[in-house]
């Protein structure tokens, strides 16, 4: 087995945010380190949108992130802190994205307490950075200039102070006097100090200036503005109390953090802040871990730049923060590592606070500010699976997520999110719609017409829908198609006639041949094509005098013509160019539009008659798209000067023959919404084109329509008009919550009802717990059972379970009270068997059985239940009052932390050990016992293991955030084969204290992040199995088995290529990195070679030549790996 990893979605979770001009520009953007991806986000300060703007992998863990600006320059860099053992200076460019403009390797890789890069700090004026370990070593660099003003490192300067544990780094504001880096930090068993470590420029040398020793509850350290806009200096925040540090002031000037009323606990710790400079003042915002922020004032005397006065005010309240950043145009973005709410919140303040200074606060409602955008997350991701419960083409993902009351049922789909912004039943059965501007209107009103089988029915839109009846649009028939002219008024195509309207309401027709009617048109700004029956299309060009006039030559294509297309015209032109028609001979055609008449330039044969055919101006060119009656969709690249056709690419994209309608989206530029069995919407994204479903219903026509919302698509579907909105274009994924009252440990499905079953667990304290089972429907969010159990009981495992000896459907529910992780004990523990109703809704306690171990897994196994009791299986029988156990087996080494069975042969169960990998054991009915007859020779701190169709192969990944695939040795599955019971198996003798068999590592790789769900399962309509995995953090990732040796060859080539060609921003070698615990082995990168499209010209043809391959054949293998196994 040889796979290939794709990462679907990344990580929802952020680490860390900065805020800066990356690109150059005055408008200011955000950066944000999601675990191993950098993200460059747009804020749009008129509508309060964010938009992700370029995401790239880091390939490490990203730590810290600063922004740096050298004096004199008009962007800004980023210091990033990550596990590469590196100080790494990156600026963002618009052409390749994040490149490094200097790195400097100074230690070991890993995440490591030694080596720096846990913390990064920058000199705000711009001329120096330190990069800090959590003990011991802290290094400064001079940022600088060399002689071709490119950005130079100077020599690292080490400021390493043994015994010290470091705690927090900035770069304290001093004006343009010597650097000065402020550490919190402890030596020894000494007191925590604030520690000022400065960069003599002029001696190039680093001491340590000033101290103050601090509480010992401190944990943070805010920097202050100085140099003339402020009394520079820090803030420390400890355990409920901030106070101001500074070489300026003797003591130290204190407040108390305010107090929740009520709250008679430990003061609250500050997690994030934000420090905003303005005209003349500065602006300070803190937040505790329970979500409350503070308004902190610093009076000072500004001739001496003293500091003489501290307060503090409650502020807000909103979800408990990573990072903050405020900008300019005054919003607040607030960044999240997860809480399996939304990941990024942005918003907008009201006014600068309304409390005064006091000791309590109530908690309120949103005052100061005003949340007006915000982005899901599916961090924590506890568990996942994989199912399609609503018969959709594509499977859905059902994920548990969060902690808490912030916890969700999440229903993950592929696809844009459409916000339905209004529907309105029409008369009769629509067939087509189109959105243009209002002719003489300044108040940016537009109308939607809608054509019918024998009518068209023209509506405004302003204020309130109403029709309208003095458009100058014929009305009586049908349209074919609509479009705006370049001189005013519009041009209509009916199977009648071709109409233009003027702007003074004038009209004038073109009149097909007699006898023949118009069967399909299309139209630009300047130009329009109609073809009447046959082979034939007339051409039409508006001349000097804005009149429409038809060409000498008529458009002859050879075959009937079914469907026709014209791009739009390019600014600075009078006419396209080109011209596509498709043809009943199952060819589309490409035609150059000349002053002699139009020429034949290109043919591409299609699998099936043509449905419809756009050409349209994209950001990567001109492409052709072509929709086929049997659900294909045909993309090919279109030659802008001779017309050709190149790189043709097909996708599946339903049952239903497929209609194309050019659209744009905003920051997207053009693109095409292709209609079939769903809408999918074709546009370009980071480079490259993507093909992305809408997540709503089927469509019969749509085309683009601004809203006041913004961009939008007004549609027809079922005899209804709709008005959609799609906010963003850069999530790929969208979510349907289902609130949960506390964390969700497990969930099982009933096949019959198709309701969850989930076990939600809280740890409240020491040995303290509250637990509840809950039964919902996952159509509507119904909780139709809900069952509260004991106080201190907590659920730790769950199955469903048929008994052979009795009728029915059980849940098994494993439960411990008392429970403490550390040392791993309990007061008591039981088992709950609950029988399901018949309609699948309700549960109803069956009967409770005491145990003496932790049931930390269950497994249903021949009828009967198997349960892990520590190192133990133990198998139970149904029984009148309670479970009846039948065998019981010591096998694990460690502790049992998971059960799969065997898909075929139902005496082989996989037993999952906490430190010891995975075990394959088999049930001797003749001796009541379980025998392990294979293992591992490395420990795997397993956390989640599938077993694939063939029985002999498991998937798993481990806590150190690695996947694995291990296969039983052929001859221990024929032994197996031959006697399912284990025959001579169980009588090997045994090897170094372990069973006398081993597994075989099949694929070896580092994901980077703990792997909580495996599954196989086929994620495109007549896909292949691809191995499917989420992560704690967040992400959802696949593994493509190869299928042929040739891809696999390629793929290997182009990846090691890619090592060499393509930079890492951290400046982590790729290979080190997904080999972090256990060498790569057959596994190739995905998201590394995807990288290909952002490399110059010049590597790009590098690596072609080297593969012997076009890059046209390089970008068309990875879309193909992408669309025709994942999404």
């Amino acid at each position: 087995m040889f796979l290939y990893n794709l990462t679907l979605q990344p990580a929802s979770s952020v680490s860390t945010a900065i805020i800066g001009n990356f690109s150059g520009t005055k408008t200011q953007e955000l950066v944000l380190a999601r675990h191993q991806h950098l993200e460059l986000w747009n804020i749009d300060t008129t509508t309060g949108k964010l938009s992700l703007k370029h995401r790239q992998p880091a390939f490490s863990h990203i730590r810290s992130l600063s922004s740096f600006r050298l004096t004199g320059s008009s962007k800004d860099h980023i210091v990033l802190g990550s596990d590469a053992g590196s100080a790494a200076l990156i600026e963002y460019s618009e052409q390749t994205g994040f490149v490094q403009a200097q790195y400097h390797e100074f230690g070991r890789t890993g995440v490591r307490r030694m080596v720096p890069g846990q913390y990064v700090a920058a000199d705000p004026r711009g001329r120096a950075f330190m990069v800090a370990a959590t003990e011991r070593a802290k290094i400064i660099y001079v940022v600088t200039r060399d002689s071709e003003a490119k950005v130079a490192l100077g020599s690292p300067l080490e400021a390493n102070r043994a015994e010290a544990v470091c705690f927090d780094v900035v770069g304290v504001d001093v004006g343009y006097e010597n650097p000065v880096f402020a550490a919190l930090e402890c030596v020894g068993m000494g007191p925590k100090q604030v520690v000022y470590y400065e960069l003599d420029l002029g001696l190039n040398h680093v001491v340590r200036s000033w101290s103050s020793d601090v509480h010992e509850s401190a944990s943070r350290l805010v920097a202050l503005p100085g140099g003339g806009d402020g009394p520079s200096g820090v803030l420390v925040c400890g355990e409920g109390f901030v106070e101001y540090r500074g070489p300026a002031v003797e003591s130290s000037l204190r407040v108390e953090l305010p107090r929740r009323a009520g709250d008679e606990g430990r003061g609250a710790l500050v997690v994030a802040s934000a420090v905003h400079r303005m005209k003349g003042a500065f602006f300070i915002l803190l937040q505790s871990e329970s979500g409350d922020l503070f308004k902190a004032t610093v009076d000072y005397e500004a001739a001496t730049a003293t500091a003489t006065r501290l307060g503090i005010a409650y502020f807000d309240t909103i979800a408990p923060a990573s990072c903050l950043c405020i900008l300019r145009a005054g919003f607040l973005f607030a960044g999240s590592a997860g809480d399996g709410g939304s990941s990024l919140r942005l918003f907008q303040f009201e006014n600068l606070g309304v409390d005064a200074e006091a000791g309590e606060f109530e908690p309120q409602p949103l005052r100061s500010l005003a949340l007006v955008d915000e982005a899901e997350s599916l961090c924590p991701m506890v568990r996942s699976q994989v199912l399609n419960l609503t018969d959709e083409d594509a499977p859905q993902i059902y994920a548990l997520c969060g902690r808490g009351a912030q916890s969700a049922l999440r229903i993950v789909r592929h696809g844009l999110e459409a916000a339905e912004l209004a529907v309105s039943e029409l008369p009769g059965t629509p067939q087509a719609v189109w959105a243009i501007a209002r002719s003489g209107s300044g108040d940016g009103g537009q109308l939607i017409v809608v054509s019918f089988r024998d009518a068209t029915l023209v509506l405004g839109v302003a204020d309130e829908v109403t029709e309208v009846t003095d458009s100058g649009l014929l009305t009586t028939e049908p349209t074919l198609a609509l479009h705006q002219c370049a001189a005013g008024g519009t041009v209509q195509a009916t199977p009648r006639a071709l109409r233009r309207t003027y702007a003074d309401a004038r009209a004038a027709e073109w009149l097909p041949p007699r006898g023949l009617r118009i069967t399909a048109a299309a139209l630009n700004s300047r130009q329009a094509i109609v073809t009447y029956g046959g082979e034939r299309a007339a051409v039409f060009l508006l001349d000097a005098q804005d009149e429409l006039r038809e060409t000498a030559e008529p458009l002859v294509a050879g075959s009937e013509i079914v469907c026709v297309a014209l791009p739009q015209v390019a600014h600075g032109r009078r006419q396209a160019p080109f011209a596509a028609v498709g043809c009943a001979d199952q060819t589309v055609r490409v035609f150059a539009l000349k002053e002699g008449g139009p020429e034949p330039v290109a043919v591409q044969a299609v699998a099936d008659h043509p449905e419809s055919v756009v050409l349209v101006y994209t950001p990567l060119g001109l492409m052709l798209f072509v929709g086929l009656r049997n659900g294909l969709l045909v993309r090919a690249a279109v030659d802008e000067i001779t017309g050709e056709l190149s790189d043709p690419r097909t996708r599946f994209l339903g049952a239903r023959p497929v209609r194309l309608r050019e659209c744009s989206l905003g920051a997207g530029g053009a693109g095409v919404v292709a209609l079939s069995s769903q809408p999918w919407l074709c546009h370009a994204y980071q480079g490259r084109l993507r093909t992305v479903p809408l997540s709503y219903d089927a469509l019969d026509d749509a085309c683009a329509f601004q809203s006041p919302q913004g961009p939008g698509l007004v549609a027809i579907s079922a005899g209804s008009l709709r008005i959609l909105a799609v906010d963003r274009l850069d999530a790929e994924f969208n979510h349907a919550a289902i609130p949960l009252q506390h964390t969700p440990r497990d969930f099982a499905l009933n096949p019959q009802s198709r309701h969850f079953a989930v076990i939600e667990t809280d740890n409240m304290g020491s040995g303290s717990w509250a637990s509840v089972l809950r039964v919902l429907n996952p159509f509507d969010g119904e909780t139709t059972c809900l069952v509260e159990l004991d106080a201190d009981e907590a659920a730790v495992s769950m199955a469903l379970v048929s008994f052979a000896t009795t009728d029915g459907l059980f849940l098994a529910v494993g439960c411990a009270t008392g429970m403490t992780l550390r040392p791993r004990s309990s007061r008591s523990a039981c088992l709950r068997l609950f029988r399901w109703s018949d309609d699948g809704t309700q549960l109803v306690l069956e009967h409770l059985t005491p145990l003496d171990d932790i049931p930390q897994a269950l497994l249903p196994f021949n009828g009967q239940l198997l349960v892990a009791l520590g190192r133990t299986l133990r198998l139970y029988d149904m029984g009148k009052r309670q479970v009846l156990k039948k065998a019981q087996t010591l096998v694990a080494p460690c502790l049992i932390t998971a059960l799969h069975a065997h898909p075929t042969q139902k005496q082989r169960v996989f037993v999952c050990d906490a430190q010891e990998s995975v075990q394959l054991a088999v049930f001797s009915s003749s001796a009541r016992q379980f025998h392990v007859v294979v293992d591992d020779s490395l420990p795997r701190y397993t956390t989640s293991v599938h077993v694939l169709d063939d029985g002999a192969t498991v998937v798993g990944g481990d806590k150190f955030g690695n996947l694995f695939v291990l296969r039983c040795p052929e001859t221990v599955s024929s032994a197996l084969d031959a006697d399912p019971e284990g025959g001579q198996l169980i009588y090997e003798k045994p090897r170094m204290g372990a069973s006398a068999n081993r597994w075989v590592s099949v694929a070896e790789f580092h994901v980077g992040d703990i792997v909580t769900s495996v599954t196989t399962c086929a994620l495109s309509p007549g896909g292949r199995q691809v191995i499917l995995y989420s992560t704690l953090l967040g992400s959802l990732a696949a593994a493509i088995p190869f299928v042929s040796k040739s891809d696999i060859g390629f793929f290997q080539s182009l990846e090691l290529l890619m090592r060499k060609h393509y930079p890492v921003v951290s400046g982590r070698d790729h290979l080190k990195y997904r080999s972090s615990f256990q060498p790569v082995r057959s596994a190739i990168d995905g998201d590394l070679c995807e990288l290909y499209h952002t490399l110059s010209d010049e590597a790009r043809e590098s690596i072609s030549d080297a593969l012997d391959r076009t890059q046209q054949d390089i970008f068309k293998k990875l879309e193909d790996m992408r669309t025709m196994f994942t999404f």
